[in-house]
């Protein structure tokens, strides 16, 4: 038996099966389910504040979470995906919404007591570093800080939203 035909004996036999999902998804349980979400956006001036509709559900069998964020008064809609990545040891997650912005975030996981999502981002016409930070207040109720940078300045606070749990 030839080399070639030992291989293509090898790869029939090969049986593919869907591995579980990683068990560090479950660090992100908190943000599952539906949200009112109470914003302030830091960078206009002055301050300007809303509400809006996030939903995150588990999709991929788990390996993944999809949140969807809609805000209405501004006819936005924006979807979160996120998942982690074994060989890197980390979340790596996407943004993308109908205004054209989008993001590539990481994040190493739990860090005294955050969760902190960075990267590049391309949004309202402006490329700049982006920082999600996560903070869990109680079983209904958590908090996203975001913070931006432009170039080598400092970390500039973007927005603060309250995500309330839904009954």
């Amino acid at each position: 038996m030839s080399v070639s035909e030992q291989e293509a004996e090898t790869s029939a036999e090969q049986e593919f099966t869907r591995p579980p999902a990683p068990e560090k998804m479950r660090d992100l349980d908190f943000l599952l389910g539906d949200f009112r979400a109470e914003w302030t956006n830091f960078t206009a001036d002055p301050a300007t504040t809303g509400t809006a509709a996030w939903n995150t559900a588990s999709t991929f069998h788990g390996h993944a979470y999809e949140m969807t964020q809609r805000v209405e008064a501004h006819d936005l809609t924006g979807r979160f995906v996120v998942q982690w990545v074994e060989s890197e040891s980390s979340f790596s997650g996407y943004y993308y919404d109908d205004w054209g912005n989008r993001t590539l975030l990481t994040s190493e996981g739990w860090q005294d007591g955050y969760l902190a999502f960075t990267g590049e981002c391309f949004g309202f016409g402006k490329s700049f570093l982006l920082k999600e930070q996560y903070e869990i207040v109680d079983e209904k109720h958590y908090v996203k800080r975001g913070f931006i940078k432009f170039d080598e300045g400092d970390w500039i606070p973007a927005d603060e939203v309250h995500c309330h749990r839904e009954a």
